[in-house]
């Protein structure tokens, strides 16, 4: 990272007091863990910090400390501003009265003088924030309804940018994108290193260690370079509870899982002319297993790593009456380019085992079928 960029982040942070922190719509364990983490450091600076994304915070994740910080919105409630100038009457008492469809407001002017209406002036409020920090996101609208509701407040304040994704779009107002970098608890704890240390406790250590630690599922990903286990050694001996991430992340398995996963295995399906296999899960599969949405990319990692010989493995599914996902796994072999043209919009969910990339794109007016007609035409030789 370039240290004249970082110092501009911090000095840009340093001089803000409401911090916005956005995180993408398809919200992966590492967005999270890196914007949480960054959530509870700008606190510690004493910051207002606003976390928020329309996703859910991944179910892996919920014994992070703070997690309930994340928020589905950005709150409403903008004020009109009445301006009155004073500079030839002054102001001695303002006071109001309700009434049943009306507020009367009383402004009383010093020495017997009395306000006119050309002393009044009224104007909206623009919502209080200094800096809006974006955390995995490669464009303003890959956050989804968080910037579709509010548009003007994204166009009109400081953005700082911050990924490590080839496809970003630099939007920001300052653009932290690190292709080098595995995961984004990585960059972000580069920059609370390198700029403002002394505020990395224990808590802020353990989300950074967890976001690495599932991007690089578990360091066994084939991008992962000395320097992160360098980065993870110094997160741990700061505190970062290791033992707590590894035994949530990868030591229980809830029953629902397991019988999704079951399920996702009676249904599997090989296609040897495209080296794929997959799965398409219904509702019926989902209410029958008791699980939900989230537990998928667990089922795909599983099924990832028995299947290694293939290059693509994915499930196709559909827990309820709203849009069909389908998670997909990689080899590094495909060609993302087509992949991702053939499937629209597409977004990473990091790393999964072997040397497997994790990906996920959503249908809404799609069926199942219809879904599967267009996994196979993506993965055409």
């Amino acid at each position: 990272m370039e240290e004249n960029l970082g110092k501009q982040i911090f000095e840009t942070l340093k001089k803000a007091q409401r911090v916005l922190i956005a995180l993408p719509r398809h919200l992966s364990a590492d967005a999270f863990s890196a914007g949480l983490g960054l959530a509870l450091f700008l606190e510690k600076m004493e910051k207002e910090v606003l976390l928020v994304s329309v996703s859910e915070s991944p179910s892996e994740l919920k014994f992070l400390p703070g997690r309930e910080k994340l928020k589905s919105g950005i709150p409403k409630g903008r004020s009109l501003v009445v301006k009155l100038d004073t500079s030839k009457k002054q102001l001695e008492e303002i006071s109001y009265q309700k009434n049943e469809n009306r507020v009367d407001i009383f402004l009383k002017a010093k020495n017997g003088e009395m306000f006119s209406e050309g002393d009044l002036s009224f104007f909206e409020d623009k919502a209080p924030l200094d800096v809006i920090v974006t955390v995995g996101a490669v464009s303003l609208e890959s956050l989804g309804k968080v910037f579709e509701d509010n548009p003007d407040l994204f166009f009109e304040t400081v953005k700082i940018n911050i990924d490590n994704q080839p496809g970003n779009e630099y939007f920001g107002s300052i653009n932290l994108v690190d292709l080098v970098a595995v995961s984004l608890a990585e960059v972000v704890h580069t920059l609370m290193e390198e700029f403002e240390s002394e505020f990395l406790d224990e808590d802020i250590a353990t989300c950074l260690l967890a976001g690495i630690i599932t991007q690089t599922n578990s360091f066994q990903h084939s991008r992962t370079s000395p320097a992160v286990f360098v980065k993870a050694s110094r997160l741990i001996d700061l505190g970062g509870r290791q033992q707590e991430v590894i035994r949530h992340l990868y030591k229980t398995k809830p029953l629902s899982r397991l019988k999704l996963w079951g399920r996702a295995l009676a249904r599997l399906q090989i296609n040897e002319a495209r080296s794929l296999a997959y799965s398409v899960l219904g509702q019926e599969d989902f209410e029958k297993s008791g699980s939900d949405r989230q537990e998928v990319v667990f089922v795909l990692k599983d099924l990832a790593e028995s299947l290694s010989a293939s290059k693509a493995v994915a499930i196709i599914a559909n827990p309820d009456s709203g849009e069909i996902s389908l998670f997909l796994a990689v080899h590094p072999e495909v060609n993302l380019q087509q992949l991702s043209s053939g499937l629209d919009e597409i977004s990473s969910l990091g790393a999964g085992p072997a040397q497997f990339k994790l990906f996920l794109a959503k249908f809404n007016n799609s069926s199942l079928e219809e879904v599967e007609k267009k996994l196979l035409t993506a993965l055409e030789k």
